[in-house]
């Protein structure tokens, strides 16, 4: 598995995972002016047939801070 991490000034960040399977993606976006609220979809392309399957879940400020808090609570980052 080969996994890159792009950001951009607009507010977009993309990881993205390539493996024999084909390619996912887990893309978050900010909202400029409404810091309270992000959205993060995430995308799967299998090589062949071309299909794309996505999700999307939007998560206020409160919400990523307990997912930060666990995710240290866990060992997971620091």
């Amino acid at each position: 598995m080969q996994t890159t991490f792009n950001a951009s000034p607009s507010g977009q960040a993309i990881i993205q995972n390539t493996t024999a399977a084909g390619i996912e993606k887990l893309v978050v976006n900010l909202h400029p002016g409404n810091d309270s609220l992000i959205d993060v979809q995430i995308k799967e392309e299998t090589p062949g047939d071309g299909m794309l399957v996505s999700s999307t879940i939007s998560i206020n400020q409160e919400g990523l801070q307990k997912l930060v808090e666990w995710l240290r609570d866990q060992g997971a980052i620091q």
